[in-house]
């Protein structure tokens, strides 16, 4: 295990450290704006290629997939070889699969592209972990919340930008405005950013264990993500859900008796870490749930939704993505002062009586509602982003810095399963709950009316409901963590790096 040589008493080049940070944090703005607008432009997407909403699906799945796949394999390399250098071939990948995805001329290419984009979903453990290892502890927090604002940079600019260029040139130009500024990042970090100082080097890649997990993974995402096709108690939902829990619990005893495991089960085991990916699951499930509700309810017509456009959608969500510029910085600076722990509890109980009155108030039905509706949505996005800074540096201080690659990535791995089955519960819970409306198209002299089914005012308020129980339970989570003083965790570091 490599320990760094010129940092004996832990010495900070803090101009490299902040120049580093303006390196990588605007890799979370490229990525948001990049797929900010995607999901309202799925529509479009089946229009265009002649397909269903089935297949139209795994446009979101395989990225998923392929993100989840990729990102403990990622994490372990950097740790081995470097996290700079691993980012920056992961960069160089995503940047491929977006000029790809942008000129795809067939579905099938499409959904190839997606998925070697999809990999670049591994840049950002890495990122953290770079970030973590440059900065003194006491400057971490605010580092991370920095990261945590870019990416509401990037949502507040896909919005209203994405949205225009979306629903005016189309979707492929969302993906070719954005190629020149992967590439730029892709170079700035490859020229820029200094290789990892922690490696961990006398270990080896566990390809059987990333092969175990990498089925486990696959099978949940594809279960929980086709099940709203396929019918939740269809014996292929089952089945596939079922080689998922067999394959992880084979994953679990692999890595037991593994002697380089991909994931040390005693690392898993730590209470802050197992807070940690517990609640990123949690999150996960809870934010995207309500993130898609909010979209569908704004763009749905009279009497149910709002009848918005994609531009309008957008313009209304800007202030959800605003409020994190605003709350990542601030809650960076009160991690510093107060730890984490407090901050997790804070962001969770936020979010309690914030969607519980979000059941009540998007089955209430009426235009003048969209104002009070908007204004709670910001204060889940505030309660969101509280919790999701707190929970990255509760967890990379909580972690050697040999293993943060590793710790970082899994991390986000648990966000990424949550963030795919909060959406798919919530389209099973919207196409459960349906009422139908009465549509009028004028053809000629005369108008045609047609019965519409749309989720009704019932499922909004369940999946608010739904994602007000999560938040409780992610308080009680939060009260179980070990609790962290900063400027205590910087003077054991230091004394442990001087010891070597």
């Amino acid at each position: 295990m490599e320990v760094p040589k010129d940092r004996g008493n832990q010495d900070y080049d803090l101009k490299y450290a902040y120049k580093a940070l303006m390196v990588l944090a605007p890799l979370a703005i490229v990525v948001m704006y990049t797929e900010g607008m995607l999901i309202p432009s799925l529509v479009k997407i089946e229009d265009d290629f002649g397909v269903n909403a089935a297949q139209v699906s795994w446009v979101l799945t395989v990225y998923l997939l392929t993100g989840s796949v990729m990102n403990p394999i990622a994490g372990k390399l950097g740790d081995i070889f470097g996290k700079k250098r691993v980012l920056t071939i992961v960069i160089w990948i995503y940047s491929i699969g977006v000029t790809l995805t942008g000129f795809a001329p067939t579905f099938g290419f499409l959904i190839f592209a997606r998925a070697v984009q999809g990999l670049g979903l591994a840049m950002f453990p890495l990122a953290f972990s770079l970030i973590r290892e440059e900065f003194p502890q006491k400057l971490v927090p605010t580092a991370q919340g920095i990261v945590s604002a870019m990416f509401g940079a990037g949502s507040a600019i896909a919005l209203p930008i994405g949205a225009y260029i979306s629903q005016n040139f189309g979707w492929q130009y969302t993906y070719h405005s954005v190629i020149p500024f992967v590439v730029l990042m892709a170079i700035l970090t490859s020229t820029q950013i200094k290789e990892s100082r922690f490696r961990n080097p006398n270990t080896k890649i566990d390809f059987i264990g990333a092969s175990v997990l990498s089925i486990s993974l696959a099978t949940m995402i594809l279960g929980f993500s086709e099940a709203p096709t396929w019918g939740w108690t269809s014996m292929l939902t089952l089945g596939t859900l079922l080689i998922s829990v067999i394959s992880f619990g084979l994953f679990i005893y692999v890595e037991s008796i593994r002697p380089f495991p991909l994931i040390s089960i005693k690392l898993l085991k730590k209470r802050n870490v197992l807070v940690a990916n517990m609640a990123a699951i949690i999150a996960g499930f809870a934010i995207f749930m309500g993130s898609q509700t909010l979209t569908y309810l704004f763009e749905e017509p009279n009497p149910i939704g709002f009848d918005l456009d994609i531009q309008s959608t957008g313009l209304a969500l800007l202030p959800t993505a605003l409020i994190q510029l605003l709350a990542g910085p601030a809650a960076g600076k009160l991690i510093s002062s107060k730890g984490p722990k407090l901050v997790m509890i804070a962001g969770s109980a936020i979010l309690i009586p914030v969607y519980l009155l979000l059941s009540f108030l998007v089955s209430g039905g009426g235009s003048q509602l969209i104002d009070s509706i908007i204004f709670f949505a910001t204060l889940a996005m505030l309660g969101a982003t509280l919790l999701n800074v707190s929970l990255v540096n509760m967890l990379t201080f909580s972690v050697e810095r040999q293993v943060m690659g590793t710790a970082t990535s899994i991390n986000t791995v648990f966000r990424l399963i949550g963030g795919t089955i909060g959406p798919s519960i919530a389209g099973a819970i919207m196409g459960t709950y349906e009422s139908s409306i009465i549509s009028m198209i004028p053809v000629g002299g005369t108008t045609i009316f047609y019965p519409v089914v749309l989720p009704s005012d019932e499922a909004f308020s369940l999946i608010y409901l739904l994602a007000t129980f999560l938040a409780v339970t992610m308080t009680f989570i939060a009260f179980m963590a070990k609790d962290i003083k900063i400027g205590v965790e910087t003077r054991r570091e230091n004394e442990l790096v001087a010891g070597h």
